[in-house]
């Protein structure tokens, strides 16, 4: 085995090093990876903020506005076999500046193009999106082997979660304030800002020799991390099968003020970066354990949210809840599939393509509903539902543990 892919292939579980304790933090370049993951997912979630001005707008439908996040979804489908994949070869400090260079310019594009532009726009920057997140989870898991691990893609997928918490609310703000393509400008200036830092303060490591397609697609035979995947697809899509619709529900049922929408997505992301920071830590313990936990929490928040719409005080807890066991539980999902398939940058791409594809699922379905008689709380139900189904995928590696148990 190649020296430089030594560190790629060796699973999560393996012993830490003497430098790699599980008392130290992450390296700081691993949180500036996470820099630019926030600012693309802000631009991938604030469409679902500023749906209800995006539809009015572009003369369009809401339901037929969150095609904005469908579409950003479709692009990540492909996106990291199409460009992160031949892009690995190459040495990560320029090809994580350069993709973050280039969605800056689809969504400058996009935001001033008519709708039809914008849409094909959003697919492109999904696609690029896609690429950066595969390239920086590799680079991660080269970067902090062993035990340390889930806390170093905890930190990635932080990105996530921060970009709620901040981005969205923030964007909010800024769609009622200005105009809503403002919003998508200001984003644009802090993906810039996170491009230059990339390329100033990401250390220099050569990239991944790819080899044969034989030897890409090697790693992908693997029964288990195929559940793994699974299970991730259909937990994402649930998650954000209701939460595109959140703010519209808060406005239209919930009888939220608009100015105070905002404040609640906040609440939702603040407790997203909780609920991070605690799977990024428990996730060495057990991530079946806590893929189970966060599912039950899930699916009790939707079915709590959709069951009384009209109670603030139930639609807080609610937010809580799904904030933190919804985009949360990506870092343990990641964790488990390494743990079945090792970080090898095919599994890395499969991880991206597969929360996109539940992404894509879970808003179109959405987008279907809304504007079916099923009515605008739909997506609600339906997102527990998916989050039972999830819950179901983990029933064969629970039987096999406590087969284990008992036989040791």
């Amino acid at each position: 085995m190649r020296p430089n892919t030594l560190e790629l292939d060796r699973p999560s579980t393996a012993p830490a090093s003497s430098e790699s304790t599980p008392r130290q933090g992450v390296p700081g370049s691993i949180w500036l990876m996470a820099g630019g993951i926030f600012a693309m997912v802000t631009s991938e979630f604030m469409a679902a903020g500023l749906l209800p001005a995006i539809a009015q707008s572009a003369g369009v439908t809401v339901g037929a506005a969150a095609l904005l996040i469908s579409g950003f979804a479709g692009g990540q489908l492909f996106g990291a076999w199409l460009l992160g994949m031949p892009l690995a070869r190459f040495g990560p400090r320029m090809v994580l500046a350069a993709l973050l260079i280039t969605f800056a310019v689809a969504q400058t594009i996009g935001a001033l193009s008519p709708w039809p532009v914008m849409l094909a726009l959003r697919v492109v920057s999904g696609a690029t999106m896609a690429a950066y997140f595969s390239i920086s989870l590799g680079t991660a898991a080269r970067l902090v082997p062993g035990i340390r691990q889930p806390r170093a893609t905890a930190t990635i997928f932080a990105g996530v979660t921060i970009g709620t918490t901040v981005g969205l609310p923030l964007a909010t703000f800024a769609g009622q304030a200005m105009a809503w393509q403002w919003a998508f400008h200001l984003d644009t200036i802090a993906i810039v800002v996170a491009a230059a830092a990339v390329v100033v303060l990401v250390p220099h490591i050569p990239g991944t020799p790819i080899g044969s397609v034989r030897e890409m697609l090697r790693p992908l035979a693997n029964g288990k991390m195929w559940m793994t995947l699974v299970t991730a697809a259909l937990a994402i899509g649930g998650t954000l099968m209701g939460f595109a619709f959140f703010s519209t529900i808060l406005e239209r049922i919930t009888g939220v003020d608009a100015i105070v929408v905002p404040w609640l997505l906040a609440l939702y992301g603040a407790a997203s970066v909780l609920g991070n920071w605690a799977v990024g830590r428990l996730t060495s313990r057990g991530p079946l354990r806590v893929i189970s936990i966060g599912l039950v929490i899930l699916m009790a928040g939707l079915l709590l949210f959709w069951a009384a719409p009209t109670s603030l005080p139930a639609v807080i807890v609610a937010l809580v809840a799904v904030g933190l066991s919804g985009i949360t539980l990506n870092s343990a999902h990641a964790a488990r599939t390494i743990d079945a398939a090792g970080a090898h940058p095919a599994v890395m791409s499969m991880l991206p393509t597969v929360v996109s594809a539940g992404i894509l699922i879970g808003t179109s379905l959405g987008g279907l509903v809304v504007d079916s008689p099923l009515g605008l709380l739909a997506p609600l139900w339906l997102g527990a539902a998916f989050a039972l189904l999830a819950l179901v995928t983990l029933v064969p590696d629970a039987l096999r543990a406590r087969a284990l148990v008992r036989a040791g």
